[in-house]
């Protein structure tokens, strides 16, 4: 018996459902962030907007929040990106390889894509450290959340990417494991 999530790839029992529970929680997790950046980004710069209209003085605080949220909300959509297979690739050379040397082809990919992002989820700690001390100046906020949202980006893509190598092991087909497809959303 296949479950919805084995469809494409040829991955059954509890490895498919570990593998579909990580990339269900990665994807919630990336599209939480977008959407609350967006909508916190939204609520904020209209308060300012309003405060501005009705008193002619501004609140001050709406003005940091997009060096706050904004990477959030890019770093969201760029694991989503990665989780539905929309980033950035060319297919002719896939597209010209048989199934094992496509697989391998991907599995290459995969891994250094993993190994780059979790490198960048270590330096982005480093960074981390240097910028912790930063504050802004209205909210005193640290500016450390703008940059954990990069790492939390980096660390998205590189689970994507080890998720996507553990799935294309077993592919029947090992171009639909990431292949955007609107039957493929469960």
């Amino acid at each position: 018996m296949m479950l919805s999530h084995d469809r494409e790839d040829g991955v059954a029992g509890v490895p498919a459902t570990l593998l579909h529970a990580a990339d269900t929680a990665i994807a919630v997790t990336a599209a939480t962030a977008a959407i609350l950046s967006l909508v916190l980004l939204f609520l904020s710069l209209m308060a300012e907007v309003i405060v501005r209209y009705l008193t002619t003085q501004g609140l001050g605080w709406p003005s940091e929040m997009p060096n706050i949220l904004f990477p959030w909300l890019v770093m969201g959509g760029v694991v989503l990106a990665a989780q539905h297979g929309a980033h950035i690739s060319v297919t002719l050379t896939l597209d010209l390889l048989g199934r094992p040397m496509a697989r391998a082809l991907l599995l290459a990919m995969q891994a250094v894509v993993a190994a780059t992002f979790f490198y960048l989820t270590y330096m982005g700690f480093a960074v981390l450290e240097i910028t912790g001390s930063e504050v802004f100046p209205v909210t005193g906020i640290s500016s450390r959340w703008a940059y954990l949202a990069l790492i939390a980006g980096f660390a998205g893509v590189g689970l994507t990417a080890v998720i996507t190598f553990l799935r294309l092991l077993s592919a029947d087909d090992p171009r639909a494991v990431r292949a955007t497809n609107p039957e493929d959303e469960v």
